[in-house]
């Protein structure tokens, strides 16, 4: 059924108070929605009618994910109906919490009855029956015992510090399956354990309290992630924060308490504040964080498998920022992120000082001006690169080369005397040139200085 007028027009006059991008939006949705898929495992227009923009924004945009994550058009007809059925449901859940057991699904439907996915009524009842019919394939096992990072044991509760992204996956898994949202529990490319526990600029750090043997889909409060910013316990974070339960949502320091007992609760966070303590900013991820950056081919790998939609790209990005901080990433892993795809990050690596020179170069034939202009002003550019990027087409990346103090006195003498130039190209070339010039004559007047010392002391 393709799309008619009516059913737009109900939703339409049913929203008239939305501000009218909104509107125009929703009327892209509905056409895209009931057209550009196949409509028999889709809603139809008139299904759409009745929801409202969030659900409508958040309807789309699911089956944009599903389609990247090549899950079937069975199985997002199956969100489709969650959606309906639970208003508030998120986009971030729908990726984190009902996509990856829908994949596993897929993957594993040949031991479920045929007729599974039209009697299956919520994501948990999903979880638990794969639970019971999927093995973890015992990854467990690969895991060395010292990387979970056990630091107590008390009253049926584990308290762990994980020190590896393999570690963290493991501790989201109650009998070989995935019963946590968070996203440092993913067992693809989009986990971010490294994200935090490893960040060159931020002191994080994660501990997962556990309920030995309970099934968080059931009982959510069995895992709980507590994270400390600076040596501290950050609570109250909101969803989606460092301290949550295992469906993501906020956990308070109160209801931490609650669970636990105060006593035990206490006893915990002692035990973490001393760990946090002794650690003095150098997380055991830190150690895996840098044999990535080291390896050319396992980085090229890390930054190929993260989802290719907006939640994915998002974190291939934040993933990439860490790396470029990291002072042991590779120049082979710089030139990697040189010619990458993603113009925000090639613009990155061209602003960073970090970037080799190696890279610089490559990033000054860009063909974007704007990547070439940063190139332009970072002063770990080579100077026959400035001396090339003189030439350059557009008047920004001149500019920026007229600024650049280590540009050769020769390119900038050129850049002030052409009559081609702008003005204002002209104007901080002799500006830089006049700089340099008065460099070298302190430079000088300091060293006829030492050789007088010298001389005096013979």
């Amino acid at each position: 059924m393709l799309l008619t007028e009516a059913p737009i027009d109900v939703w339409k006059a049913k929203n008239k108070s939305l501000p009218s991008e909104q509107l125009s939006q929703a009327e892209k949705y509905f056409v895209d929605l009931t057209g550009k898929y196949n409509a028999s495992l889709h809603p139809t227009a008139k299904d759409l009618a009745s929801l409202s923009f969030e659900q409508l924004e958040t309807l789309y945009k699911t089956v944009e994910t599903s389609k990247n994550k090549n899950l079937k058009s069975e199985y997002i007809k199956w969100i489709t109906k969650q959606l309906k059925q639970i208003p508030d449901l998120s986009l971030q859940q729908v990726i984190e919490d009902y996509i990856p057991p829908l994949l596993s699904l897929q993957k594993n439907k040949e031991k479920f009855d045929p007729n599974f996915l039209e009697t299956l009524q919520s994501v948990e009842q999903l979880n638990q029956a794969l639970n019971q019919k999927v093995s973890s394939g015992g990854s467990a096992a690969t895991v060395p015992e010292e990387q979970f990072g056990k630091l107590a044991e008390e009253n049926g509760w584990i308290l762990y510090m994980p020190h590896t992204t393999e570690a963290s996956i493991e501790l989201g898994k109650t009998g070989g399956r995935r019963d946590t949202a968070w996203c440092t529990t993913r067992p693809d490319s989009g986990n971010m354990f490294l994200h935090y526990s490893a960040s060159s600029n931020r002191n994080i750090i994660l501990f997962y309290v556990i309920k030995k043997g309970v099934n968080a889909e059931t009982d959510p409060h069995a895992k709980m992630s507590v994270g400390f910013v600076n040596g501290k316990p950050e609570f109250n974070q909101g969803v989606v924060g460092i301290s949550v339960n295992a469906k993501n949502n906020n956990l308070s320091e109160e209801k931490f308490e609650q669970v636990l007992g105060k006593d035990l609760a206490s006893r915990f966070l002692q035990m973490m504040q001393e760990k946090a303590g002794s650690l003095n900013g150098e997380h055991p991820a830190k150690d895996e964080f840098r044999k990535l950056v080291q390896n050319p081919k396992a980085f090229q790998a890390k930054i190929d498998g993260f989802a290719k939609d907006d939640d994915g790209i998002g974190q291939r990005r934040s993933f990439i920022e860490e790396a470029i901080g990291y002072k042991e990433t590779t120049p082979e892993v710089f030139t990697i992120l040189a010619r990458d795809p993603d113009i925000n990050v090639r613009n990155e690596v061209a602003v960073s000082q970090k970037t080799p020179p190696e890279a610089l170069a490559i990033l000054a034939g860009d063909k974007n001006f704007g990547v070439r202009e940063f190139v332009a002003y970072n002063e770990n550019t080579k100077r026959e690169t400035l001396a090339d990027l003189a030439g350059d087409i557009k008047f920004d990346v001149r500019i920026a080369v007229a600024g650049n103090p280590n540009t050769p006195r020769e390119t900038l003498a050129d850049l002030a005397g052409d009559s081609k130039e702008d003005d204002r190209v002209r104007s901080v070339a002799e500006e830089t040139l006049e700089r340099q010039k008065a460099q070298q004559l302190t430079q000088a007047i300091i060293m006829e200085k030492v050789w007088r010392r010298l001389l005096r002391s013979i």
